[in-house]
């Protein structure tokens, strides 16, 4: 009877975390929908402070200082020692107002689907699902036609499976600047500041900075390549710090508004994670 009552439990509560994560999913899915039909509208109605920035299209992966109305679709392989990929797929949306001539506000939303696979341990099944739906917004500034500055809050919400979710919801304040030191280099500093505010029971509590330090370089013919640095204070592992190196490529279509970028991270310190290869396909709005 025990056993029956705690399947029972089991059953009720797998239930209705199906429920919400589907209202969720839902409510995601639509208001990605509404922005990008707003886009259109506002798109139609004129630019943003950041269509002044030159190769804004080029510089907005590593620069959140330069905020364009877009969609995309992300996918990023993260490999592990222990032979497991997790591959994440997110579609994600950013919509902007201009609020004045040199300040825009934006809202954006991220709907990631992940999948685990190929771990050496054969108790470790391969596994997809909805993974955690973030939801963010901010505003830059352009202080003159080559300074920027920027800020914003993300909220991360345990939508996903366990197995699959940080199962917190977390806070994430961001900042950022964006220097254009000459019309083919610019130097766009930023950091975000993360930490936990809720959990299930399952997570360990998350409370961390990252800082990422990249310089992108405008080639010709609508190419970029970005060279950065990046590192992480975990102030829940006695203030552990993780570096990593990144290299990008980016390329930008004349006749029509899209954008490819191709992303490679590889840590310096010895750790579970051996590489991070991240790939996006962005369509504009203007």
């Amino acid at each position: 009877m025990l056993f029956k009552a705690r399947a029972q439990s089991s059953s009720l509560h797998s239930r209705k975390h199906h429920t919400t994560v589907k209202r969720i999913v839902l409510l995601t899915v639509g208001v990605i929908a509404g922005f990008h039909g707003a886009n259109l509208e506002a798109g139609a109605q004129g630019g943003t402070s950041s269509d002044q920035v030159p190769a804004a299209d080029l510089k907005e992966f590593n620069d959140p200082t330069v905020l364009t109305r877009r969609v995309w679709l992300e996918t990023e392989w993260n490999k592990y020692t222990d032979g497991t990929s997790i591959v994440e797929e997110t579609a994600g949306t950013l919509w902007v107002w201009r609020v004045s001539e040199n300040q825009d506000w934006a809202v954006r939303v991220k709907l990631p689907v992940n999948f685990r696979v190929g771990s050496d341990d054969p108790n470790v099944p391969d596994l997809g699902g909805l993974g955690d739906v973030k939801v963010a917004t901010g505003t830059a500034f352009r202080l003159s036609k080559t300074f920027r500055v920027g800020a914003g809050l993300d909220l991360q919400m345990p939508t996903g499976r366990d197995e699959l979710s940080d199962n917190a919801w977390r806070i994430q304040g961001f900042g950022a600047s964006g220097w254009d030191i000459a019309r083919w280099l610019t130097f766009s500093p930023s950091f975000e500041y993360n930490e936990s505010v809720a959990d299930d029971g399952i997570a360990q509590p998350s409370h961390f900075l990252e800082t990422f330090v990249p310089f992108t370089f405008i080639l010709l013919h609508n190419w970029a390549v970005t060279a950065g640095y990046e590192n992480k204070t975990d102030f829940e592992n006695d203030n552990y710090v993780t570096n990593r190196a990144k290299i990008s490529i980016a390329k930008a279509l004349e006749s029509i508004p899209l954008r490819f970028y191709l992303q490679a991270k590889r840590d310096f310190d010895s750790g579970e994670k051996e590489f991070q290869v991240t790939f996006v396909v962005t369509c504009y709005f203007r």
